[in-house]
């Protein structure tokens, strides 16, 4: 009798399975604490003690400074979308959203060159309009502030976005409440609803610092050093893999230290916006001076995110339209798209075994490698790479070194430079995002649901693909769709595992803007943003279905 219980608690194959899952995908941040305890080399002072205190402080720079804008557009423009009522608001809710679209490397690409010396906007204000002397300059945008201003009208969606949502959720009363006291529309917002939604809009900056941190083509591009450039320069420049492990655990700590004041301060208690009773905000209505006042305001970050970086692709697609390059781009699209669906089916199918495994029976162990394995959207695709790379070129050396020595057979590489590699990556990357929506799902559904299964007599395989992926097939829809939008925009990761002379459309625009055929990127680009936008446009329509299935 205990051996069958011990068994079944620690011997089902549902843990079994889901915690080998868990340890495939919390691999790369194993083999890197490995890596680093095995291999650590003194070399490492001689050629990066000075570099890493560079690295530092420009991470720092633009985690606070791209921080305090990011707040200032995603907050203020989501509270004038949920409170006022002016023309084009519908318009706004969503365009506001269209700067997540494209890649912030394609926005650095089209700033750098058109504010250089010797770009179009420089040349139309001296030679054109003659307002300036010709020995007059705008401040250089390949810097440090450049790299802030680019991640700060690209990535204060994330914040947008949660703090419309948490505005919406506010209960009407507690702007009653607030009127009742004698307060004005400034001061509710301050001191009722800031507070109330301050630990949203502190999720939404930790994840636009996260994925500032995760850039390796506007840093790159625009010559400003940070642990991603370093960790690449390391690795390809000086072919040290094992110096570049070392510094990926540095930066590890670096992002392990953001998630423990993420979940620091989130854990601490706070109020339940959703206490009282829901109301629909009435929207106030503002005269017409105000109006375009609002308008404009609301537009001053999408012109800057999407308006001007988009019109100018199109402008530069028409001066550099050759049907070569139109072919080589669709193959590339077609390659890229391949990818994403091929990954997005396995980091789906990874998702529900584990998060059904927990649904089931809940093992310790199986939760700690999960929550390892969790980690992988806040860890940099540059690090994720280091970490992927490392155990499968031990896997080589060894397949290599056995049928060389045992049956004389020459191998080449079996999984370095390999799509497996790269989709695993993929995998590793984008896992937390299908994993998160998921087992959201699973929370909604009743376990009454496995219960009648159960007693039906039917197996949990067959209530999983039965019974729960039904119901929750929207959850999985989205989850594939916001999947799909990351790997086609992610650069990182692919640049250093893709397969040798396998371009996708980000390492297409990544190699013209490095050969300075900065023209000739702009058609892969406005292919990247068409892409994300069917994304995000199939998003708002699956959120509405999700939204009103759930009433």
């Amino acid at each position: 009798m205990l051996k069958r219980i011990l068994f079944s608690k620690f011997f089902n194959p549902w843990i079994i399975f889901s915690l080998i899952l868990s340890i495939l995908l919390s691999l790369p941040i194993l083999s890197l604490i490995t890596n680093f305890a095995v291999n650590y080399i003194n070399i490492w002072d001689s050629i990066v003690k000075y570099n890493i205190w560079t690295y530092l402080y420009n991470s720092l720079n633009i985690i606070f400074f791209q921080s305090i804008f990011v707040i200032f557009f995603g907050v203020t423009t989501a509270w004038i979308v949920t409170i006022y009522d002016f023309p084009l608001r519908k318009l706004f809710d969503f365009i506001l959203l269209l700067p997540i679209c494209i890649p912030s490397y394609v926005v650095a690409i089209v700033y750098g060159d058109l504010f250089d010396y010797s770009g179009d906007f420089q040349i139309i204000l001296r030679d054109k309009l003659g307002i300036f002397s010709d020995n007059f300059h705008l401040p250089n945008i390949r810097s440090l502030p450049g790299v802030i201003f680019i991640f700060s009208i690209t990535l204060y969606p994330y914040v947008y976005i949660i703090s419309r949502s948490a505005f919406s959720e506010i209960s009407k009363t507690y702007s009653d409440v607030g009127k009742t006291l004698g307060l004005d529309l400034k001061k509710i917002f301050l001191k009722i609803y800031l507070p109330l939604t301050a630990y949203s809009i502190l999720g939404g900056v930790i994840l636009s610092i996260l994925e500032s941190l995760n850039d390796f083509g506007t840093v790159q591009y625009f010559g400003v050093d940070t642990f991603t450039t370093g960790i690449y320069k390391t690795w390809i420049g000086l072919g040290e893999i094992n110096i570049a492990s070392q510094l990926s655990i540095y930066f590890l700590f670096f992002i392990f230290l953001i998630i423990y004041f993420q979940k620091r301060f989130l854990s601490l208690e706070k109020i339940d916006i959703k206490k009282n009773v829901f109301y629909d905000s009435n929207l106030i209505k503002t005269g017409n001076l105000k109006n375009i006042f609002l308008s404009l305001f609301c537009l001053v970050p999408v012109l800057l995110g999407f308006i001007i970086p988009v019109i100018v692709l199109i402008i530069w697609s028409f001066k550099s339209w050759d049907i070569s390059l139109f072919f080589i781009t669709l193959i590339n699209a077609a390659k890229t798209v391949f990818l994403a669906f091929v990954s997005c089916f396995f980091i789906i199918i990874f998702s529900l075994f584990i998060s059904y495994s927990s649904r089931i029976k809940k093992s310790q162990l199986n939760i700690f490698f999960k929550n390892i394995s969790s980690l992988g959207y806040a860890i940099p695709g540059s690090i994720i790479a280091i970490g992927v790379i490392i155990p499968f070129i031990f896997l080589d050396n060894f397949f290599i070194n056995f049928f060389k020595n045992n049956l004389n057979i020459n191998l080449n590489s079996i999984f370095s430079g390999s799509i497996f590699v790269l989709c695993f990556a993929y995998a590793v990357r984008f896992f937390t995002i299908s994993q998160t929506n998921i087992e959201n799902a699973f929370y909604r559904i009743s376990n009454n649901y496995d219960n009648v299964s159960s007693v039906l007599g039917k197996k949990p395989l067959f209530t999983l693909f039965n019974v729960h992926i039904p119901i929750m097939s929207l959850s999985i829809v989205l989850s594939s769709i916001l999947i799909f939008i990351e790997i086609v925009k992610e650069l990182s990761a692919t640049l250093i595992l893709r397969p040798f002379n396998f371009n996708t459309l980000t390492i297409q625009v990544y190699e013209f803007a490095s050969e300075d055929k900065i023209i000739e990127s702009s058609i892969p680009s406005l292919v990247i943003v068409v892409l994300c936008i069917i994304g995000i446009i199939t998003i708002k329509k699956f959120n509405k279905l999700l939204f009103l299935s759930a009433k």
